[in-house]
């Protein structure tokens, strides 16, 4: 390449992006694996998420650069898009039900308790992929209203658990030891992509934890939890594609409709 500064620019996002893919997905140093299609693509949409769209978008393209040299073949793929509609859709009922038996046909007692915390946390408390490491048993709380859960990271918070996951809930607490995570110990270096890396080596077809976030999150727009609300069990202040969002909810019937809003939404 003749120009030095595009030279760098495309070194030191390949160093991130191989580092990345062998100390947090476990990836062989293979080129064949690595600067794959299918390998830059869940790393542009799983990773850096707190990165602009632009700016992944970017990201992907100069490591596209790189893959269409050492591996001609694979192109031209055509790569997920990164807007949040495409990569993190809500599920449906009948695909979280599928989760639901593909979390208790886990292989082992520990991948089958991970499986169903992943699931309870983030689909039945909205919980980010990034604090279920965080969260205790201590930090779980039974009582005759249901169960609450105290959310430790950079957004604390107390959420409710929906009720068709308490019975899980429940079952974890009689198993989980009281001073271990609900998750169990963690032999990485780091919690990043926890549950991607967890669901890469799991049986079956697996969930994503940040669409199972949103399923939790359109489930409770749906419903029509008031938005302060929402967003304060949700640890957010605002929400930048909630316009995508609202596009999955269910539009009320025309008799409904009008109903709702002549009465200002009282019963």
């Amino acid at each position: 390449m003749s120009d030095p500064h595009a030279a760098k620019v495309l070194t030191t996002d390949a160093l991130w992006y191989v580092t990345w893919c062998v100390r947090d997905m476990g990836w062989p140093l293979d080129a064949e694996i690595i600067w794959s299609v299918r390998a830059i693509d869940i790393y542009s949409t799983t990773a850096n998420l707190n990165l602009t769209e632009g700016s992944r978008r970017n990201y992907r393209a100069r490591l596209m650069r790189i893959s269409e040299v050492l591996l001609p073949h694979e192109h031209p793929e055509r790569p997920t898009a990164l807007a949040h509609r495409n990569t993190a859709a809500p599920y449906t009922l009948a695909e979280i039900e599928k989760f639901r038996v593909w979390a208790v046909n886990q292989l082992t007692p520990q991948k089958r308790d991970r499986a169903m915390v992943m699931l309870v946390l983030c689909a039945g408390a909205g919980v980010r992929p990034n604090e279920i490491p965080l969260i205790f048993p201590r930090d779980v709380h039974v009582d005759g209203e249901g169960i609450l859960i105290d959310v430790g990271g950079e957004e604390p918070r107390q959420v409710p658990l929906l009720a068709e996951w308490e019975e899980w809930m429940l079952a974890l607490l009689e198993r989980r030891p009281k001073g271990e995570t609900l998750w169990g110990p963690i032999n990485r270096r780091t919690t990043h992509n926890l549950t991607s890396a967890f669901t890469e080596r799991s049986y079956g077809n697996p969930p994503r934890a940040d669409r199972l976030r949103h399923t939790w999150f359109v489930h409770h727009l749906d419903i029509g939890i008031p938005m302060k609300e929402l967003f304060r069990a949700a640890g957010i202040a605002k929400m930048q594609h909630l316009h995508l969002m609202l596009e999955y909810v269910t539009p009320r019937a025309d008799g409904e409709y009008r109903r709702l809003l002549r009465s200002g939404g009282q019963a």
